[in-house]
């Protein structure tokens, strides 16, 4: 069945990028003497790279992955743009046609229509880009309503999304561990999907000693998220990531300085992996919930069960906030919070929508942060 589903979205996106290609072409070639075989090859490749790039991941050698994944990557974006843009010219341009409404200069100089969409798109990819590339650090202040022994303050880093791999490497890495250093905190989080889709380039730069340089007086917590299920790697990774001294949580609890909790979840996507999810009640069990009880759980789905479990603080990412429009307009609907800090009574959420990029290393609406978290206790 799942084979079937990847088959007709291929063939449907296939046909969307013949529909792009076959406009662009009708639109140039009137003004612009283009040789045909070689704009559909160009189009073909740049349809495909990015699939190429995953098909042959284990089988290519790196910098040509690199190259067909950054490619592919921006493909994607601009495809959905051009997209766009092409839906809407067919529209406009079949009413103007019935209201006989299109001037001659529109209808002799296609091709000036042609690569406006195309500067335009291009501009959207290189503001987009940026966005991705310079990360923001976003400050929230909040109150827990419950003594944490003799803490007042609590500084807490937290960072999610960070997509380890192909594209983002540990230069990057190096990047976010110097700015949550800058911060001076307490703690630091880690709320899932650290890797990618796979572990081998992480493996192989080496990538995971940049951890080691972290610094912060409770230590750094690690929780998993879907793509660090995805690279069928969870367990080398948890060990990898035990070794440079951070804190790997997979449903558990641990109580920091005997002033507050933090339970760290298995996420969602494990069970699809042979592993299991234990529910909140259970995590808590043992906890003395007089305490505060922060949650570490990488998707912010099914937000009744920690309101339910007195949860007092819930960190979370995975929702990239969309990470380019109209994908925003999906996780929105999609998630009851996807981005930034909610308060409901006791129950306080924040959704990070990350430091990495998935695909293409865009963001239009959202900007590559970390999150600098100053909780205030009771006193």
């Amino acid at each position: 069945m799942q084979i079937v589903f990847i088959g007709l979205v291929l063939i449907v996106y296939g046909l969307l990028n013949f529909y792009i290609g076959f406009k662009g072409y009708k639109s140039i070639n009137p003004n612009i003497p283009i040789i045909k075989i070689l704009y559909w090859v160009i189009v073909f490749f740049f349809a495909a790279a990015y699939i190429i790039a995953m098909a042959g991941r284990n089988h290519l050698p790196d910098r040509i992955n690199f190259v067909l994944n950054t490619i592919g990557g921006y493909w994607i974006a601009a495809f959905v743009y051009l997209l766009g843009f092409v839906i809407l010219i067919d529209i406009f341009g079949f009413l103007g046609r019935k209201l006989n409404m299109i001037p001659d200069f529109v209808k002799n100089n296609t091709w000036i229509l042609a690569f406006s969409v195309v500067a335009v798109v291009a501009i959207t990819l290189a503001v987009g880009t940026y966005n991705a590339m310079v990360p923001r650090i976003v400050k929230y202040d909040i109150s827990i309503d419950k003594k944490a022994g003799d803490l007042k303050k609590l500084k807490c880093a937290m960072i999610s999304d960070i997509h380890l791999g192909e594209i983002i490497g540990r230069d990057r890495l190096k990047t976010a561990v110097g700015l949550i250093n800058e911060m001076e905190p307490d703690v630091v989080v880690i709320t899932g999907d650290l890797i990618d889709n796979a572990i081998e380039p992480v493996i192989k730069q080496n990538m995971l000693e940049e951890l080691k340089n972290i610094n912060s007086r409770y230590g750094t917590f690690v929780v998993m998220g879907n793509h660090d299920y995805f690279s069928n790697a969870v367990d080398d990774l948890t060990r990898r990531l035990e070794d440079t001294g951070v804190t790997v949580l997979r449903d558990r609890t641990v109580k920091v300085n005997n002033s507050f909790y933090i339970v760290g979840r298995e996420d969602k996507t494990s069970l699809r992996y042979g592993f299991s999810r234990k529910n909140l009640q259970e995590l808590l069990e043992e906890a003395d919930t007089t305490l505060p009880i922060i949650v570490l759980d990488h998707q912010p789905s099914e937000l009744d069960e920690p309101r339910k479990a007195g949860v007092d603080l819930q960190l979370s990412g995975h929702t990239h906030a969309g990470q380019f429009f109209p994908a925003s307009l999906v996780t929105n609907m999609i998630f009851e919070e996807d981005h930034g800090y909610f308060r409901d009574g006791s129950f306080n959420l924040l959704v990070s929508c990350g430091f990495g990029t998935w695909g293409p290393t865009v963001r239009i609406g959202s900007q590559s942060e970390i999150v600098e978290l100053n909780i205030s206790f009771a006193q």
